[in-house]
């Protein structure tokens, strides 16, 4: 009887173990949510557009959707990249810049002609948002009005 009683105490002891266990249940929906969102940033292609400089006008061809995320895009200088992507070359160059060196009468051709555009990028899927700022280098038309920098 003893026995029995020792048995029986070990199975219920191994069935309240059981019911305690962990549920195979996949991860909440929001983490898989905002793992699409991540994916959609690193694998959409967008990194790519931001490694060249951008020497013409015209569309950047930017996504705007990639397996269900939104993609949208909110440019900073939008004379220069709208916020639909499409790039318009400025005429002029984009800051003076003054030789660090503090040498006199050197002259520097095209020292920061080309100008860097800040584009915000907002990825959305079923009320979650991620945020990005993506870096774009627009180089000025040619024949753009711009002095040569003196030290």
């Amino acid at each position: 009887m003893k026995k029995i009683l020792i048995v029986f105490t070990m199975m219920m002891f191994l069935l309240n173990l059981m019911g305690c266990e962990k549920d195979n249940i996949e991860e909440p929906i929001e983490d898989d949510i905002y793992q699409l969102l991540i994916d959609a940033e690193d694998l959409s292609g967008i990194a790519e557009k931001t490694k060249v400089l951008i020497t013409t006008d015209g569309s950047l061809g930017l996504p705007t959707s990639y397996q269900g995320v939104v993609i949208s895009y909110h440019s900073r200088n939008s004379e220069i990249i709208s916020d639909d992507g499409v790039v318009t070359r400025p005429n002029s160059c984009w800051i003076e810049s003054r030789d660090q060196q503090g040498t006199d009468n050197d002259e520097f051709d095209h020292l920061n002609d080309n100008w860097p555009v800040i584009v915000d990028v907002t990825f959305t899927l079923e009320g979650q948002t991620r945020t990005a700022k993506l870096v774009f280098v627009v180089a000025p038309r040619e024949g753009f009005t711009c002095d040569k920098y003196l030290g």
